[in-house]
């Protein structure tokens, strides 16, 4: 049976890791810069000898706000390196498949200069795969307010690296970008490890369950089973009663491919 993963925060989880463990939550666990700050030791290792023991399968999602790895400011990109790389290190106790971090590339923000940012992004990216790569984990970054593919793909191909890969972000993709289904998958396809499965009507980042918005997860699977991909699913509810909604939805799909 495939494992459908459920985004959730860090310090939710530690608080209800008996509701997990009981009910069968794979979790993508999101750190917080905070949580980062603040988290302990002894609490990462309960939390992760309980979600192991349990034979649950874990990814993490590490920080995005105010972080820019592909930056041009020298202070701000220390402190992203430092963000990404602490996230990274947790490897060592939660063991994850995969990582998901935000490549950070904004049309309007870079104003359309690609390649100032993959330069910059470059810098950033490097050592961190190294790490990753000594560590055994793969990091996956995440489309967010990319309106084309391509960035993404010239910073993967520029790495190069299996243990630096990319996770598409259904409803990123639905609100934001302006290059359909097809492109994206043609183009970053080869990359792919994760998808992140939430809905929305095209006018704000909702995160509703899949099928409760307008987002097209027909043709979606349909072209995943197309270019033969099969990702690590997960879903990332914002609510208690979306959680059992998003999982069910997603099952139906799975089941019928």
């Amino acid at each position: 049976m495939i494992a459908i993963h459920t985004n959730v925060p860090y310090p939710m989880l530690l608080q209800r890791i008996d509701f997990a463990i009981r009910n069968r939550i794979h979790p993508e666990i999101y750190f917080s810069a905070e949580d980062l700050d603040t988290c302990q030791e002894k609490d990462l290792k309960h939390l992760a000898e309980g979600l192991q023991k349990n034979g649950l399968e874990i990814t993490l999602h590490g920080p995005f706000m105010d972080l820019s790895p592909g930056g041009v400011d020298r202070k701000i990109k220390e402190v992203t390196s430092d963000r990404l790389l602490r996230t990274i290190e947790l490897a060592r106790f939660f063991k994850p498949a995969i990582i998901v971090f935000h490549a950070g590339y904004e049309t309007r923000k870079f104003d359309g200069n690609v390649k100032l940012w993959l330069d910059s992004s470059l810098q950033t990216w490097m050592p961190l795969v190294e790490e990753a790569e000594r560590l055994g984990v793969i990091l996956a970054i995440e489309n967010v307010f990319e309106e084309a593919p391509d960035s993404l793909s010239m910073l993967l191909s520029g790495i190069d690296s299996p243990h630096f890969r990319f996770c598409f972000d259904t409803g990123h993709h639905h609100v934001f970008s302006k290059s359909p289904l097809l492109t994206w998958l043609e183009a970053l396809g080869q990359f792919l490890c994760e998808v992140h499965l939430h809905d929305n009507h095209r006018q704000m980042d909702e995160h509703l369950p899949v099928g409760e918005g307008d987002f097209d997860f027909d043709q979606f699977f349909n072209l995943l089973s197309r270019f033969g991909l099969h990702p690590i699913y997960t879903i990332e509810p914002h609510q208690e009663a979306h959680l059992w909604r998003g999982l069910q939805a997603v099952k139906r799909y799975i089941n019928s491919s």
